[in-house]
Parts: C-alpha cells; structure tokens; sequence
C-alpha cells in the first residue's frame, strides 16, 4: 500500500508543472477576446506637432459658410442671429445676417485693416480701423480682426511676438504645446495627436492672464485639412461666443470683394474721429 501512494504522488509531483502550464493558458484564452486597450500615438515633440497641425491647415483660398452665432455678455444672453460668412485669412470677413424675413438688418466687412457696419434698420453707416476696441462695439467681445478669421477656420493665429521656445506635454488625451517669450507663457494650443486636428488655443498676457480661449469641435475634411463646425470664443468670464458653421464652401473671392460699398447719399459716420 505504501508504495502504491509512493507512486500516486511521484505521478502528482509529476503533473504539477503540467498542471500550471493549462491553468495559464486557460487565463490567456480567457483574456483573448477582450480588444486590448491601446494607448494614442503622441507626438515625439512640440515642432513634431505643430508639423502635423500645419498639415490640417485649409489652403489659402477664401471660405463661406452659413452660421448661427449666440452671444452671452455678463449675464445677458442675446437672441441667436444667423449670417451669411466669407472669411479668408489673414484678416478678410465680411457678415451678412439673415433674418427671418426680408432683407438682412446687419452688414459687417473687415478689409485692409478697416472696419465697416451698415445698419438698413437706422440709416448707420460705420468706419473705421478694425481694433478690437472697434469690433467689441459691434459684437461683445474684443480681438484683433485677424484673430478672429483664424479661430474661425480652426488655426492658431500667428503671433506678433518672436516665440522663444517650446514646450509639450500631455494633457488629457491631447498634446499641448505652449509657446514661451523671455520665458513668460504667451500662447497653448491643444492639438489631437491622432489626426493632428486643433481643438483649443489659449492667448495670455505678458503676466500670465488669460486673454481668450478657443474651444472647436464637429471637425469636418476640407481639401487636405480640417474645418471646425462649432467655435466658441470665451474672453474672461464675461464673454461667450458660439458659432456653428454649416455649408461650408471654397470661393476664388478677390480682396476687394470683401469691403461693403457706401450706400449711395450716406455719410459714414467714422469710428476713429
């Protein structure tokens, strides 16, 4: 008997190792059909990034687009307008609104540094350089002309100071890249590391406040690059700007499409007096 359980656990000690082997294969099998969790590619450094955003950048042809823009200024909301765009950058728009009925009530054009507003309603007829002082009048919120062309299309606008150096990092499943002058943060943009797409620039000032955010999403292909269907524009906690932006559509309009013509016994009634 004695040596019949000898044998019995020579055998067992035997198939243990045997015995390890299908219980590990048997937990592999078990993990074969979950779809593995694969981290995004992320860019190997900021200038490897900012290749990848010029590649989504829209060619330099002017744009048009149907869009309805909704305004909230402190704690007023305004009524959602609808408008008729053409955009081309660096710093060409002209706003046309479409009401519900008649004809539009609201002219806007930026060309050549100057701004003009035509108002049917009362007669007005403005002009003006197109600062952010100017334009804050007209809409709530205040930004260089060609600022807003930019966000408008999805693309960093270009900055007036010479950025020193950059850095990146990863932030929530983006790439951040932020762009510093005598080492103060002036400029980040976040930036999909999948497809290379924009989706949110932040402007600061020299001590470090923020100036504006951009927020853009609803991506669609145009050409070789990509489009934002929906931009908001938050400046300090008093001004928010949403645009959603349909039928989106390439145009070979001149610059000088762009200015509006003074109606015809109009004086303008000038900004910068």
């Amino acid at each position: 008997m004695n040596e019949v359980i000898s044998s019995d656990r020579s055998r067992l000690h035997r198939m243990l190792p045997l015995f390890r082997i299908a219980v590990f294969g048997l937990a592999l099998a078990g993990c074969a059909g979950r779809t593995p969790t694969v981290p995004p590619a992320f860019f190997d450094s900021p200038e490897s990034a900012l290749r990848a955003l010029a590649e989504t950048t829209p060619e330099a042809q002017a744009i048009t687009a149907t869009a309805r823009i909704e305004i909230r200024h402190n704690v007023s909301r305004y009524p959602p307008l609808k408008v008729a765009l053409m955009m081309k950058r660096p710093a060409l728009l002209r706003v046309e609104s479409i009401p519900l009925m008649g004809p539009p009530d609201f002219y806007l054009s930026v060309a050549e540094g100057e701004l003009r507003v035509f108002l049917p309603g009362t007669g007005a007829f403005y002009a003006g350089r197109a600062t952010p002082g100017n334009i804050s009048r007209f809409f709530p919120i205040a930004m260089p002309a060609a600022d807003i062309v930019s966000l408008l299309m999805g693309v960093p606008p270009n900055s007036s100071e010479e950025m020193q150096s950059l850095r990146g990092d990863r932030e929530e499943g983006l790439y951040r890249v932020d762009h510093y002058q005598s080492g103060r943060r002036m400029r980040s943009l976040w930036i999909e590391p999948t497809d290379g797409r924009l989706v949110r620039f932040k402007r600061f000032t020299e001590e470090g406040t923020v100036v504006y955010t951009a927020d853009f999403a609803d991506h669609v292909r145009f050409g070789e690059g990509y489009l934002p269907q929906q931009v908001t524009i938050r400046e300090g906690e008093t001004s928010v700007l949403t645009i959603r932006q349909t039928d989106l559509q390439q145009t070979t309009a001149e610059p000088e499409s762009f200015p509006l013509s003074v109606p015809a016994g109009l004086i303008p009634i000038l900004l910068d007096p």
